[in-house]
């Protein structure tokens, strides 16, 4: 985790004091934009959530929805910022320890580095939990993990930490850059002696010492260079001087254009950029005042249009609920003959002959349970006829609906066969309510073989319930 993360974490803004939804859902987003977020992903979830029930309400025009949903929003907000900033000062040190292991594994995938981040994981859920007494285990768990992946790796960069110094000292590092290469030595003796067990203070940026060997030679190669051409001295002071007034045009500091001896000194450019910052500063706070004048003004339009609508709606109330109460009783009376209507379907049959069931769009499904062919055959028995006659007046208690004749059969068998068999059996229950003296026109055969079983097929008994004729009476239109 990058130094900064752990400084967001450690100063995360303080509670909300959001008072639009828009300025709440700038904060919930930064927040779950910043590596802080890290830190307490189901609270901030949680809070994003809350937003969204807010904004819901907003469009609804439920103004004190919007408004509970935002308090309770921002508190959860404030939770999740209160539990990073917890867990990134209680595990300072483990953060630490994880971009160490982390930088010293680099780019190559390691399994001890997955591990151990994965246990770091677990321990952030634990922490936001509350669960600390796990968490207390787990860090112990992720410090020896990340630890032992920062040992597995810091050798192979001591040895090339060293080669590299080995290299600027050959090219005069020490002679030409000797604050560089100090640094650099020094970093490298501290790593040896952690890696050696000499210390307990492991290196927080394991290739740091390559990094300073690498560019302790590049200087040395460099100042070398410059000495052999002295006039070289003169084009770097005069290339940082063209920088300045480059950055001095930039800031809209006077800088004369034609004076090749016009110069602009480092205290200038920073008292410039204070300058701005303070401008910049004031342009916010006035910037606020608008924002402020704006939401006023709004909330008095606002209040002025909903006086006006209260008054439309206290003029329509009259008509409104007399119309919602003729809805309400006319709803009340389908319900009440749909109902009905069920009952005396049920009514029609004996237990174990029929199943009937209610779908969710109001379609029933009548499972004739009793109903069963010969192996292979597609005529009803004469057993049957009594069934079906009660099953041709229960459809014509729904006369305004479609009805589609279901055949179904077991796995067994070739399943071409298995599709035209059930179809065959469906058109012959179709046939028979057609003599019964049911409309044609409402019954629709159809044949799915084997390929919408209800129970397994590996057992008898499920195999018999899969053979089966299932009739829908279809949804009212």
């Amino acid at each position: 985790m990058p130094a900064f993360a752990l400084c967001l974490a450690l100063l995360l803004p303080s509670p909300s004091s959001a008072e639009s939804l828009d300025e709440l859902s700038l904060e919930i987003n930064a927040f779950l934009s910043s590596p802080a977020h890290r830190f307490s992903p189901d609270t901030a979830a949680k809070a994003q959530a809350l937003l969204g029930a807010a904004m819901m309400a907003d469009r609804r025009r439920d103004a004190e929805g919007r408004q509970q949903g935002m308090r309770e929003a921002a508190e959860m907000l404030t939770s999740a910022q209160r539990t990073a900033r917890g867990f990134g000062e209680k595990y300072a040190t483990l953060l630490k320890l994880e971009q160490a292991a982390t930088e010293a594994a680099g780019n190559i995938p390691d399994t001890g580095l997955t591990q151990a981040q994965t246990t770091m994981d677990d321990l952030i859920r634990a922490f936001e939990a509350g669960r600390f007494n796990e968490s207390s285990e787990l860090a112990a768990t992720a410090k020896n993990q990340f630890a032992s992946v920062l040992r597995s790796k810091l050798p192979a960069i001591l040895e090339k930490t060293d080669a590299a110094l080995l290299a600027a000292s050959r090219h005069g590092g020490k002679r030409y850059a000797p604050l560089t290469y100090a640094d650099a030595r020094q970093w490298l003796a501290d790593a040896l002696a952690y890696s050696d067990g000499i210390s307990r203070a492991w290196p927080e940026h394991p290739r740091m010492g390559l990094k300073l060997a690498e560019k302790t030679l590049a200087l040395a190669m460099q100042i070398k260079q410059w000495r052999k051409k002295p006039g070289s001295y003169e084009a770097l002071v005069l290339q940082a001087r063209d920088q300045r007034l480059q950055i001095a045009r930039a800031l809209d500091i006077a800088v004369d254009a034609d004076d090749l001896s016009a110069y602009v000194s480092v205290a200038a450019i920073v008292q410039r950029i204070k300058q701005l910052q303070n401008e910049l500063s004031d342009e916010k706070l006035h910037s606020k005042q608008q924002i402020t004048a704006l939401k006023e003004q709004y909330a008095r339009q606002l209040e002025e249009k909903i006086t006006a609508l209260r008054d439309e709606m206290a003029q329509a109330q009259g008509q409104q609920m007399g119309e919602l109460k003729e809805a309400f009783r006319a709803k009340l009376e389908r319900e009440t003959f749909e109902t009905r209507r069920q009952q005396k379907l049920h009514k029609l049959f004996k237990s174990g002959e029929v199943k009937i069931f209610v779908n969710v769009d109001g379609s029933l499904l009548l499972r004739l349970s009793a109903l069963q062919f010969a192996s292979g055959r597609v005529n009803i028995d004469k057993k049957y006829f009594t069934l079906l006659s009660r099953v041709r007046n229960g459809l014509d208690l729904y006369p305004e609906r479609k009805v589609v004749i279901e055949g179904h059969t077991d796995n067994r068998g070739d399943p071409k066969a298995n599709q035209l068999l059930s179809l065959k059996r469906a058109e012959t229950v179709r046939d028979f309510l057609i003599a019964a003296g049911m409309d044609g026109g409402r019954l629709k055969a159809l044949g799915y073989g084997e390929v919408r079983p209800v129970a397994s097929n590996d057992y008898d008994r499920g195999r018999a319930m899969n053979r089966r004729i299932d009739i829908v009476i279809q949804k009212a239109k």
